[in-house]
């Protein structure tokens, strides 16, 4: 058994905590957690991008680490975790993702089928030591491991604050859409090798089926299929956003003039504007254009029954 690995039985489980997740009850969240059985050790957030410096650093030296908060605080230690893991040698051990749900929309948790809000629930799944590997992605620089989207959606993240979340919860992102609706989106260009650009204003990308929450709007993705889904709009209009609500609502995407389905492994996102939003698993990302998204040369790790 290797140092790292005697290390890693030894020592508590890590849990990186956001304490503005959802609440503003931090005392009494961190409480709960330090009561959960076996106890872990906490590692508090105190503002963007702790939590993916804390995540870098305890991949080093442990085999797990878990990330309580919503999607966004998944995503930042993500990236602390991608980066030790990327730099590890072929053949040796991975640092695996638990995943606490507490933020506003935790869709990456409901596709891994955790429990809910059931902080004790997922708890005895992350440490029954059960592992199994999802596909995991890139934008450029940076790794997801449940969605993106490029234009309208990104804009929404970028337009609803952590106020507007805490008072009204999952309607915050409505009402940012309808003013983000209300402007003329720039034209976005999807190109995928062996086929012409797919002109639109929206790209939405999935590498499981639940988009927003326990919608299954990629009717036919998978997280261990190789490959990505997209929705592409090819407008922003009325009917355009009725499909977009039909599919979050009956089960998935329905083919239809205003809208492309493809699976593909490999793409690039270019725009006429300049720069457009990008964001990966509802996290805002701070990425330019072009945007190529691609396989990342490894895949994730992740504590789930």
């Amino acid at each position: 058994m290797s140092q790292r690995a005697i290390n890693a039985a030894l020592m508590p489980i890590p849990v990186i905590l956001n304490p503005a997740a959802r609440s503003t009850k931090a005392a009494s969240l961190e409480d709960t957690l330090r009561k959960l059985s076996p106890a872990p050790e906490l590692h508090m957030t105190k503002g963007p991008a702790d939590a993916t410096a804390i995540a870098e650093e305890l991949a080093e030296n442990h085999e797990l680490v878990v990330s309580a908060g919503g999607d966004g605080t998944m995503n930042e230690v993500l990236q602390g975790i991608c980066r030790a893991n990327a730099r590890r040698k072929p053949g040796e051990k991975h640092t695996a993702l638990g995943v606490l749900p507490l933020g506003t929309m935790n869709v990456f948790s409901v596709e891994l089928k955790l429990p809910g809000r059931d902080i004790e629930g997922c708890w005895r799944e992350i440490t029954t030591g059960q592992r199994r590997e999802v596909d995991l992605w890139m934008a450029n620089d940076m790794y997801f491991a449940q969605l993106a989207g490029v234009g309208l959606d990104a804009q929404i993240v970028q337009e609803t604050s952590w106020e507007a979340k805490k008072k009204y919860g999952p309607l915050s992102y409505v009402m940012s859409a309808v003013n983000v609706l209300m402007r003329t989106p720039p034209t976005l260009s999807v190109q995928i090798e062996g086929k012409a650009p797919l002109l639109g204003t929206v790209v939405l990308v999935g590498n499981g089926r639940h988009y927003g929450g326990p919608f299954p709007l990629f009717r036919d993705a998978s997280n261990s299929d190789g490959k990505l889904d997209l929705l592409i709009f090819r407008g922003l209009g009325g009917m355009e956003f009725i499909q977009l609500l039909r599919g979050m609502l009956l089960g998935g995407y329905q083919e239809c003039e205003y809208l492309d389905y493809i699976q593909t492994s490999e793409f690039t996102v270019t725009t006429d504007h300049g720069e457009v939003p990008v964001e990966l698993d509802g996290e805002l990302a701070d990425l330019s254009a072009p945007v190529v998204f691609r396989p990342a040369p490894f895949r994730l790790s992740v504590s789930a029954g």
